[in-house]
């Protein structure tokens, strides 16, 4: 056992690019050392790439393979050098569907709608969306005195209550005066790293070894029952995570406390000269239930993006919906065996991202 103890201590200073097959796991920080959620000035390549899904199923014959990069910027956020001119227009924030992490770098969300807009996008994405002062951080670190915020929603995060309506998220007076003492940029250190503080190479080492032997022919495949195995009524494969169908109990209620959040969001944004705007994605079971072999009722995920989007446009802030865009483009698309996510993971591809770019695009104000 304290051989095993000392071993662990020792893993976690070892890179872990050789235990990984995807730049989420290799990239995101273990210490606190940029203000971004990924390691700073660092790129990650890796040519058999898949989805975290068939992972956590431990299914291989499910496996979508897809080559990947990840390159960092000088904070620890998703730019790559190449793509990211000065004088930034607008500051993408949201989760690891904004990030970008299993797509061609050429293919993120703030690539395409720099692309196509001709004004740059800042990916400021990471594990989670950033707080109020972490924004306006990033905003004069990037020297912007106006532009525009994008807020990307995932459906799924309707099931949490929204973060507190304070520039730090904090919630309590004590806690906001730790945060405020602490200061922006210590506060982001520590938080995001925190998250997965109690990651173990030695643990990821022995699930493969454990995935290696439960490969339902020495041992059944015990992980299998992680996630749900479906089939597309054109008859291919597809993996879910359970938390994909889950919904807030109360749709209406969920909207209405995300909605105000988001109200208080883009009116401290405004006092700064930025507008904002509301990216509403749907979960991939969202869109592909209706289209399985055997449909999926969504009628309460679709009813919870519609009442937030309404109550978005009640208090007059911008939002992009996704979902009827993506409906359409779902159902046209399968007969040809062309999706908006990928099939082995929960999140978007290229065509997925391509879209919303060009939604958003026409919210975009024309240049002047």
């Amino acid at each position: 056992m304290l051989l095993a103890f000392f071993l662990d201590l020792a893993l976690r200073f070892v890179p872990l690019d050789p235990l990984t097959f995807r730049a989420w796991e290799a990239m995101l920080r273990r210490y606190p050392n940029a203000e971004g959620p990924f390691t700073p000035n660092r790129h990650y390549h890796r040519d058999n790439s898949y989805g975290a899904v068939a992972s956590i199923g431990n299914l291989p014959a499910l496996r979508r393979y897809h080559s990947v990069d990840f390159t960092t910027d000088a904070t620890g956020f998703h730019n790559p050098p190449s793509l990211a001119p000065p004088n930034p227009y607008g500051i993408i924030l949201g989760d690891s569907f904004a990030v970008g992490s299993e797509l061609p770098e050429d293919q993120t969300l703030s690539a395409q709608l720099t692309r196509l807009s001709g004004r740059y996008f800042y990916n400021a994405a990471g594990a989670q969306p950033l707080r109020l002062r972490s924004t306006e951080a990033v905003a004069q670190r990037l020297q912007m005195r106006a532009g525009l915020v994008i807020y990307e929603f995932l459906e799924s995060h309707a099931v949490e209550a929204p973060p507190a309506a304070t520039p730090d998220g904090a919630r309590t007076a004590s806690q906001a005066f730790f945060l405020r003492t602490l200061g922006t940029s210590w506060a982001d250190r520590i938080r995001i790293p925190l998250n997965q503080w109690h990651d173990s190479p030695l643990q990821g080492l022995a699930v493969k070894l454990e995935k290696r032997l439960h490969n339902d022919v020495l041992l059944p495949n015990s992980f299998a029952d992680f996630v749900i195995q479906e089939k597309l009524r054109n008859s291919d494969a597809i993996l879910f995570l359970s938390a994909e169908f889950k919904t807030p109990p109360n749709p209406a209620l969920a909207a209405e406390r995300w909605a105000a959040y988001f109200s208080w969001y883009a009116s401290e944004l405004r006092k700064d000269g930025f507008d904002f705007l509301v990216l509403l994605v749907p979960n991939r079971s969202t869109v592909y239930a209706p289209f399985l072999a055997q449909p999926r009722d969504t009628s309460l995920p679709r009813e919870t993006l519609e009442r937030l989007a309404s109550q978005l446009h009640d208090r007059r802030i911008p939002v992009v919906s996704l979902l009827p865009r993506y409906q359409a483009e779902a159902a046209a698309r399968l007969p040809s065996h062309r999706y908006l996510y990928f099939l082995d993971d929960t999140h978007w591809n290229g065509d997925g991202t391509a879209i919303a770019a060009q939604e958003i695009l026409m919210h975009l104000p024309s240049p002047n």
